[in-house]
């Protein structure tokens, strides 16, 4: 396919059709390299959800504590409790 490069800013860039895009399953990121002369466009693959807990693992981690530790203290405090 034959393109014309486009000013963009101080670069240029080029038009990738949704075609090209879908069948190599590009979305938001590509990892782009030069190869031998050749820019090389490649999608970046992520794990789903990768990342979602890392803070958590990380504050229990600080506190050398787990969920169930957590969750044990405040079920074994059962001093305001009326029986």
């Amino acid at each position: 396919m034959l393109t014309t490069m486009r000013q963009i800013g101080n670069s240029r860039g080029v038009l990738i059709p949704a075609a090209f895009l879908a069948l190599c399953q590009i979305e938001d990121q590509v990892d782009m390299q030069l190869q031998d002369g050749k820019i090389v466009i490649q999608p970046v693959k992520r794990e789903l959800r990768a990342g979602w807990f890392a803070s958590e693992k990380s504050e229990m981690a600080k506190e050398n504590s787990s969920a169930w530790d957590v969750a044990t203290t405040f079920l074994a405090d059962d001093s305001e409790w009326v029986w």
